[in-house]
């Protein structure tokens, strides 16, 4: 979805927080503009209903789904509406105080995103920065997953089952067997966990393990009572209902076991230094850089990765000449001021290195534009036989 960014929505003591996309550049008098899924529009759709039955209608204004048949292709059709009863006693017309929403290309609703005095979700770091739902690692460089306040004997960190997609969780510290760990999710978690399940059941429905989470609406303080399900299509398919479903029940710290016998394995997160480091471990044991410092474009990786490869035989470099006339090369290097010997015989380097050196920076090159290698911190620097000689500074040298 083009220039939306996922997050979370809030009307403070009023309703939320849901799952939303937001446009970042987009706010109405102020206030976020967010869309929701179709199935976050049924939670708003709840929520606000029960509030007009605790409160009257003539204070709350309702979000309502009205679902029909499949259509002749056997999608699902749904129709979103809010519905402003404040207006009603004005004329008592029906047309004036019903707005249908439209759904974007994308699928998403814009419930409220033009009347509604939406927020964004605010998560609280260890170093009391206030950061909005999206901004997913603090300016301290702390991620927003490890936020949870940790159980003592327990470790936060994130889990995968064989796949790219990881979920923040906590272990139990010493609860390990072979290269499985045992997690449990805190109800945020379950909610991606239960929005995964789901969408892996459609693939193979009669295979599948589903998550289910049931909500009350928000009581007076906003706390929700919610139940946790753990449905097994298997198990339902071999020996019934009675069998496949079971509750969940939250622990002393409020978290949850989920699939404490699926294949759960700690997730890894790669350095620039070609160090693999479990997701907890924030400062990689390699290199001490941290997951927040690692480059995130391919000409930082590969000028990481290329000081890397010259600082293995010569620590003291700090900087190098690359000349990108025909063949990108490394054609000079140097500490400080000082240049470095760059003969295969008499200097630190041997032709190896250097070649896998330069072969890292071609690789990034190969679809890089001008202001890439601005961006980038190459500087053009004059030189009598090129036109296209740049100085590299390598990153800081690390202990």
């Amino acid at each position: 979805m083009p220039n939306l960014t996922a997050t979370r929505v809030v009307i403070p003591g009023v309703i939320g927080p849901y799952d939303a996309h937001v446009n970042l550049d987009l706010h109405w008098n102020g206030s976020a503009r967010p869309l929701f899924t179709l199935d976050t529009a049924r939670q708003i759709a709840a929520d606000t209903q029960a509030q007009a039955d605790e409160c009257g209608s003539d204070s709350v204004i309702t979000a309502h789904i009205i679902d029909g048949d499949p259509g002749r292709d056997g999608e699902a059709r749904s129709v979103v509406l809010v519905v402003n009863w404040q207006w009603w006693d004005q004329d008592k017309s029906a047309k004036n105080v019903t707005t249908i929403i439209e759904p974007t290309v994308d699928g998403l609703y814009g419930i409220g995103a033009s009347s509604w005095n939406w927020e964004y979700q605010i998560w609280d770091c260890h170093c009391e920065a206030e950061n909005p739902w999206h901004i997913e690692v603090c300016r301290c460089g702390q991620p927003r997953d490890l936020q949870t306040a940790v159980p003592d004997g327990m470790i936060a960190t994130r889990v995968c089952i064989d796949g790219p997609d990881t979920y923040p969780a906590l272990i139990v510290e010493d609860d390990r067997h072979g290269g499985r760990v045992t997690p449990y999710f805190t109800l945020d978690g379950v909610r991606q966990l239960a929005a995964d399940t789901h969408k892996y059941a459609e693939r193979d429905p009669r295979s599948a393990e589903t998550i289910h989470i049931l909500e009350t609406a928000p009581d007076a303080a906003g706390e929700r009572g919610t139940i946790v399900l753990h449905a097994d299509w298997v198990v339902e398919d071999q020996d019934g209902p009675a069998d496949a479903a079971r509750v969940v029940a939250p622990n002393e710290h409020g978290l949850y076991r989920i699939g404490p016998d699926w294949h759960w394995s700690l997730a890894w997160w790669w350095c620039a230094c070609e160090t693999y480091n479990h997701w907890h471990e924030y400062r990689c044991s390699g290199c001490g850089m941290t997951r927040a410092e690692q480059p995130k474009k391919g000409l930082e990786a590969a000028t990481w990765k290329a000081a890397r490869l010259l600082r293995a035989l010569a620590p003291e470099a700090t900087s190098a000449l690359v000349d990108l006339t025909d063949l990108p090369r490394i054609c000079t290097v140097y500490a400080g001021d000082t240049e470095l010997d760059m003969a295969d015989d008499t200097g630190p380097f041997d032709t190896e290195t250097l070649g896998a050196a330069d072969e890292a920076l071609r690789q990034a090159l190969d679809d890089v534009e001008p202001s890439d290698l601005a961006e980038a911190g190459w500087e053009p620097v004059a030189d009598d036989e090129s036109d296209h000689v740049y100085r590299v500074t390598f990153p800081a040298a690390r202990q």
